[in-house]
């Protein structure tokens, strides 16, 4: 509503301008109804290059009455205003001087907004690029990091073989979750014993959002269950309830499994691929110091 009072605001303002300026004055006052090029014709182009077609031709309107205001005021009949084209021809240009240059505004208009909406829209690519650049950026500084970790921390797992083999049982399974800590920059690992076809948790590092126990053929289960069934160290996509391991492995006495290890969380979201295949040559070594053990 705002922008159609402005629009015949400044239509009649500009129509009374054109009055005052071409009838009014005695130089111009006989030309008036019969200009070539029509003053008030400049007034419905500026109109509706600057507000479109609608309000052009609402312009137009206005410019019209003008006219005919002027053609009145001149003594002039309007009977034979309508019997010569040679005054309400300027009727018809003003319309069509408001559609053609109202549809060219509006063309324009839509031009702009859709380089807008291109625009915004790169710039949001950009910024989701450079937001994923950031974060290839940080998880490659903390691959780099752990690797050079893991590096020497490999040489000291092997140092600290003698000591798995010499700890206590309740000892071991902290040193164990402690290694893989470290070594896989875990957030929260957990040991599970396998008893009659119930898991439970008897050691853990890290909250984890997981039940203490655990039916191997329930719901929750179902990650401990394929691992059981293929008897291999397996990976999982990201379980965006938080309620099941990403990496599962089994812990063995001679050929049986009896527990496993798994891991639910870390502290990167991608190097999955690495940290497995480390992971599982951490797994070969645990499950060869308890067969030395003989106690679990």
């Amino acid at each position: 509503m705002k922008t159609i009072f402005r629009c015949l605001l400044e239509s009649a303002v500009y129509t009374i301008l054109v009055l005052l300026i071409f009838y009014f004055l005695p130089y111009t006052k006989k030309e008036f109804l019969v200009l070539n090029l029509h003053p008030l014709e400049i007034v419905v182009a500026l109109m509706s290059l600057r507000y479109g077609t609608y309000l052009g031709i609402l312009s137009s309107f206005i410019a019209i009455s003008g006219y005919i205001f002027d053609y009145l005021h001149s003594g002039n009949d309007m009977i034979l205003f309508l019997l010569k084209f040679q005054y309400y021809k300027f009727f018809l240009m003003f319309l069509f001087t408001a559609m053609i240059l109202g549809k060219f505004k509006l063309d324009y208009k839509n031009r702009e907004e859709d380089l807008k909406k291109g625009f915004e829209k790169l710039e949001n690519n950009f910024q989701e690029e450079k937001e994923k650049n950031q974060q290839l950026l940080d998880i490659s500084i903390s691959l780099k990091n752990q690797i050079i970790r893991s590096g020497g921390s490999i040489v000291s797992f092997h140092n600290l073989k003698k000591e798995l083999l010499q700890s206590k049982k309740d000892d071991l399974y902290k040193k164990i979750l402690e290694i893989f800590r470290q070594l896989l920059d875990c957030k929260v690992c957990s040991i599970y014993s396998l008893i009659d076809s119930k898991l439970i948790r008897i050691f853990e590092i890290g909250k984890s959002n997981m039940g203490k126990e655990i039916l191997l053929d329930s719901k929750n289960g179902e990650r401990f269950l394929e691992a059981f069934n293929k008897n291999t160290n397996l990976n999982f996509p990201f379980d965006i309830t938080g309620k099941q391991p990403l990496f599962i492995g089994p812990l063995y006495d001679k050929n049986n499994i009896i527990g496993f290890l798994g891991i639910e969380s870390f502290n990167y979201t991608t190097g999955e691929k690495y940290n497995f295949e480390l992971f599982k040559i951490l797994m070969e070594e645990i499950n060869e110091i308890l067969q030395k053990r003989g106690d679990q």
